[in-house]
């Protein structure tokens, strides 16, 4: 019986491992596409006949920057799965600091009148809290590293 068992956790441990490989791939392909699609909104933006100017206006600098920071999620994600993938351990730093960029996005991205007050500090808290998360992840590393 117990080899049947350590044969079954093998072949999950094996076919978890094949997923992981697949979501790695997959990940990577939507960010090379989202980076391909960025240099076409760029050029599309830049190049527009429409407009006299060669400068992009305000909408479409946030617009561009929110794209910047979807693509740099892309990335962090990539690593999250690829350091899975290598260790079979998720690293909760990687994933804090894909949170982190996450919620700078929103942040950056935000139009204050379309939002209660509310809504904006209950944003801080998580700022807060991310952050503090992160520091404090950031110096057990330090001090399990310099035992």
């Amino acid at each position: 019986m117990g080899k049947n068992i350590d044969k079954a956790v093998s072949s999950i441990h094996a076919v978890k491992k094949w997923m992981s490989f697949v979501v790695l791939i997959l990940m990577t392909i939507i960010v090379a596409i989202a980076i391909v699609e960025l240099g076409i909104i760029l050029y599309l933006d830049l190049f527009d006949p429409t407009d006299d100017v060669l400068f992009l206006e305000i909408d479409e600098l946030f617009k561009i920057f929110g794209f910047f920071f979807i693509i740099l999620i892309g990335f962090e994600l990539v690593e999250t799965v690829e350091m899975y993938f290598k260790d079979n351990v998720i690293h909760a730093e990687v994933v804090l600091l894909v949170a982190v960029i996450a919620v700078s996005r929103k942040v950056i991205l935000l139009d204050l009148e379309k939002y209660d007050p509310l809504s904006i500090i209950g944003l801080g808290f998580i700022i807060i809290a991310l952050g503090g998360c992160y520091w404090f992840i950031k110096h057990s590393y330090r001090s399990a590293n310099t035992r």
